[in-house]
C-alpha cells in the first residue's frame, strides 16, 4: 500500500501547485505486497461539476495466496476533498470483479489526516443477502483499531471465494458475527470475537451436517506473550471429525451427534511465541450425559507436540455411550474395537513434569463383552489410588465374573498396595475357572500410567476336568485333569513374555510351553512365538477320548520356533516319537492302524485279505510324526528315514504280528491336512 500512498501524495502537491488541470493519470506497471500483487494499477483524477476532483483507481488481475482465484478491482469516489493537510472521501464504491464477471460493490468513505498519518476507514456492503460493516481507525500514534459487524452471511458463497477453505467445501450456513482487533504500527494486540453458526454444512475429510454454534473469543498481547479464552458451544446437528490424529497407522475419526443439551468447550491459557509453547490453564470439554474433561496443560510446539504438567479430570458417566464416539475409533487396530459396554469411571491425573505424581480411579459396575466372544468382564468395581510419595495407599479392586474365549472364571477380589509407580498385592481372593481354580502366587503392577508399564505374573492352575475344559472350549468331551505352574509371566509395551514355562499335567504326562512371546498383543494384528514340549504323554489315554482308534505306549515330542501370526500357525518346526527306552506296551488296533494308514496312504495286500483282517490288534516298535511347517505347506517326516520314504511306524513288540507304516509322499498343505488329513501321503503297511 506504500506505493498508493505515494500515489496520493503527488495528489496533494498537485492540488497545492499554483497551476490548474483538467485531468491527471498515474499508472503503476507492477506492484507487490505481502497479502497480493498485480500487474497493472491505472489511478485518475478528474475534475468534477462541484468543481471537486473525483479519484478513480483501477487495479487488474489481483492476484492473493488467500483468494481462490485472481480478480479486478475499481475504486472510485466522487466527492474527492483534499488539501495539504487532509484527504476526504465521503462517498465512495470499491467494485470487485471476478468468476466471469460476478461483482461484490462495498460502499466506503474514508478521511486521512496527511500531517499526523491519522485516519479512518468504513466500508459497508450487502453480500448474498448478508451484510458486512467494517470500521478502520488510526490515531497519529499510530494506534489503530478495527471492528466488524456482520449478519446473515452466506457461508458457502465465502467459501467459494476464499483459499482458506481450499480443502473443504462449505456447502450451507450462515454466520453473524462481531469482531474487533486492535494494536500499534503492524502488531495486533488485541482481538475478540462474538460468532453464530447456523445450519452449517461442510464436505472434506471432516464433515458438519446442519450444524449451530456460537463461539467467542477474546485475546490480549502482555508482555510479547498473548493470553487467551475461548469458548465454543455446539447446539444443534452432527459431525465427523477427523483431527489428524495418527495411531497404529491410522487417522481416526469421531462421529458426534449434538444431544439436546449443548457440548461446550473452552480454552483459557498464555501463548509464548517466543518458547513455541502454549499454557493451557484451564481446558474444559462437557457432552451431557457422556463425559467431562476439565485439566490443563503445557504443550511445546514442534514437529511433534509435546506435553507437560497435566492435570487432568475426566468423568465418563456412560460408557455405552461414550465408548463408540470417543474410544472405539482410536482402537480399530486393537482387538478392543467392537465391545458392549456399560458403567462409570471417574478419573483423575497428575503429572509434574512428565512424570506421574498422582492418579486415582473410580470404576462402577463395569460390563465389558467383546462381541465376537473373545473375553468379557462382569460387575467390576474399582478405586485405584497412587502417588509418587513414599508413604503406601491402598487400593481395591473387585469383579462377578470374567470370561476369555469361552472359559469363564468367578468372582475376584484384591487388594493392592502402591507406592510410588509400583502396585503389589496384599489380599488376593483365589478366582475360579470352570471347576478348578487360579491361585495367584505373584501379582506386581509397576510404573503405572506411563509407557514403561509391566505386569507381572505367577501361580497354579488348581486341577480342573478336561470333561469341563472340552465341553466349554466346544471340542470333543473327554476325561483327565488339567493343571499346571505358571511363573515370570510379563507384560510391558504391549507385549507379552515368559521367563519360565508354563507346566500342565495331561493325559498322564507334562506338557510345557517355554520362551513364550507375544508382540502387539492388543491390537489387531499380533504375533506369538513358543516352544512346545510334551515328555511321557500316554497314547492309551488320549486314544480312548477320540474316534481314531487305541493305541498304547508313551510320545514325547517337541514343537520347536512355533509362530502364529494373528493367532494362525505361519512356522513350527515339530517333532513327536515313542521315546527309546519305553516300558509301555506298544500296541494297536486295526481301527487306528487303518486310519493312521490314511496319513502312510494305503495298506498293503495280507492285512486286507485272509484272517489278518480279523485280528483286533498289532505290535508295532516306535510311532514318530514330524513336520516342518513354512509358507503353509508342510514338509513331512516320521521316526526313521531312508531317504526314499520315512516310517511313520516301525515294527516291533513283543507279540506278532507286527507293523509298519511307511510315508512317501513330502509335502502337505497345511490347510489340507487340517481339513481332514485326506490322501496326505503315499506309502505302504507291510505285515510279518
Amino acid at each position: 500500500m506504500t506505493a498508493i500512498a505515494r500515489l496520493l501524495l503527488l495528489l496533494v502537491i498537485f492540488q497545492s501547485s499554483a497551476f490548474a488541470f483538467e485531468e491527471i493519470h498515474l499508472q503503476l506497471d507492477s506492484l507487490e505486497t505481502t497479502f497480493f500483487n498485480t500487474k497493472n494499477i491505472v489511478l485518475s483524477l478528474e475534475p468534477q461539476q462541484s468543481s471537486q476532483p473525483g479519484l478513480s483507481l483501477q487495479i487488474s488481475n489481483i492476484h492473493s495466496p488467500y483468494i481462490k482465484q485472481n480478480f479486478d478491482a475499481s475504486f472510485d469516489c466522487v466527492d474527492l476533498i483534499y488539501t495539504v493537510e487532509r484527504i476526504n472521501c465521503g462517498q465512495g464504491v470499491l467494485k470487485i470483479v471476478y468468476a466471469e464477471q460476478e461483482q461484490i460493490e462495498i460502499d466506503f468513505t474514508f478521511w486521512i489526516n496527511i500531517l499526523d498519518k491519522s485516519g479512518q476507514l468504513t466500508l459497508a456492503t450487502t453480500l448474498k443477502n448478508g451484510n458486512v460493516i467494517a470500521d478502520f481507525q488510526l490515531d497519529a500514534d499510530s494506534n489503530w483499531q478495527a471492528d466488524i459487524d456482520a449478519s446473515g452471511l452466506e457461508l458457502a458463497f465465502i467459501s467459494t471465494v476464499l483459499e482458506l477453505f481450499k480443502e473443504y467445501s462449505i456447502i450451507d450456513g450462515k454466520a453473524s458475527l462481531k469482531a474487533h482487533m486492535g494494536g500499534s504500527e503492524d502488531k495486533f494486540e488485541n482481538i475478540s470475537l462474538d460468532a453464530n453458526f447456523t445450519q452449517l454444512g461442510i464436505e472434506g475429510e471432516s464433515v458438519l451436517d446442519s450444524v449451530d454454534i456460537h463461539t467467542q473469543m477474546d485475546m490480549k498481547m502482555v508482555d510479547d506473550n498473548w493470553s487467551f479464552i475461548t469458548t465454543l458451544s455446539l447446539l444443534a446437528g452432527e459431525m465427523y471429525i477427523q483431527p489428524g490424529l495418527n495411531i497404529m497407522g491410522e487417522e481416526p475419526g469421531f462421529y458426534i451427534e449434538v444431544p439436546a443439551e449443548s457440548i461446550d468447550f473452552r480454552l483459557a491459557g498464555n501463548w509464548r511465541p517466543d518458547m513455541n509453547m502454549i499454557e493451557l490453564q484451564d481446558l474444559y470439554y462437557s457432552h451431557p450425559a457422556v463425559m467431562q474433561l476439565q485439566g490443563s496443560v503445557r504443550l511445546a510446539l514442534a514437529e511433534e507436540i509435546s506435553y507437560s504438567d497435566l492435570t487432568l479430570h475426566a468423568v465418563i458417566e456412560d460408557l455405552g455411550s461414550s465408548y463408540p464416539t470417543y474410544v472405539q475409533p482410536i482402537l480399530m487396530q486393537t482387538n478392543f474395537s467392537d465391545l458392549e459396554l456399560s458403567g462409570a469411571i471417574d478419573l483423575s491425573l497428575d503429572y509434574e513434569g512428565t512424570e506421574l505424581n498422582q492418579i486415582e480411579l473410580f470404576v462402577d459396575d463395569l460390563f465389558l463383552e467383546d462381541v465376537e466372544s473373545r473375553f468379557g468382564l462382569y460387575g467390576l468395581n474399582s478405586h485405584l489410588a497412587l502417588h509418587s510419595e513414599s508413604e503406601a495407599v491402598q487400593s481395591t479392586l473387585r469383579w462377578d465374573g470374567m470370561s476369555f474365549y469361552r472359559l469363564d472364571f468367578g468372582p475376584g477380589n484384591i487388594l493392592f498396595e502402591s507406592m510410588g509407580k509400583d502396585v503389589s498385592v496384599l489380599e488376593w481372593r483365589d478366582v475360579s475357572i470352570l471347576d478348578g481354580g487360579l491361585i495367584i502366587e505373584e501379582f506386581a503392577l509397576r510404573n503405572l500410567a506411563s509407557s514403561d508399564f509391566e505386569l507381572e505374573l505367577g501361580g497354579t492352575l488348581t486341577p480342573i476336568s478336561m470333561e469341563a475344559l472340552t465341553q466349554a472350549l466346544g471340542w470333543t468331551i473327554f476325561p483327565g485333569k488339567l493343571s499346571g505352574e505358571i511363573s515370570g509371566l510379563k507384560y510391558t509395551k504391549n507385549n507379552l513374555s515368559l521367563e519360565g514355562d508354563i507346566a500342565f499335567k495331561l493325559f498322564g504326562g507334562q506338557l510345557n510351553i517355554q520362551e513364550l512371546q507375544v508382540d502387539n498383543l492388543f491390537s489387531a494384528y499380533s504375533v506369538l512365538t513358543t516352544d512346545i514340549k510334551i515328555d511321557e504323554l500316554d497314547l492309551e489315554q488320549l486314544t480312548d477320548v477320540f474316534t481314531f482308534g487305541k493305541i498304547e505306549g508313551s510320545l514325547n515330542g517337541r514343537m520347536d520356533k512355533l509362530r502364529l501370526e494373528n493367532w494362525q500357525p505361519s512356522y513350527f518346526e515339530m517333532e513327536f516319537s515313542t521315546p527309546e527306552k519305553d516300558d509301555k506296551p506298544h500296541r494297536i488296533s486295526q481301527k487306528a492302524l487303518e486310519n493312521l494308514n490314511e496319513l502312510g496312504g494305503g495298506l498293503s495286500g495280507t492285512l486286507s485279505q485272509g484272517f489278518l483282517r480279523f485280528l483286533p490288534a498289532y505290535s508295532y516298535g516306535r510311532l514318530g510324526l514330524g513336520c516342518r511347517l513354512s509358507r503353509g505347506v508342510c514338509e513331512l517326516s516320521g521316526v526313521e528315514d531312508d531317504g526314499d520314504s520315512f516310517s511313520i511306524l516301525t515294527k516291533g513288540g513283543m507279540f506278532p504280528p507286527w507293523v509298519e507304516v511307511k510315508g512317501a509322499g513330502r509335502s502337505i498343505k497345511w490347510n489340507d491336512l487340517i481339513d481332514g488329513l485326506n490322501q496326505i501321503i503315499e506309502g505302504e503297511v507291510a505285515i510279518e
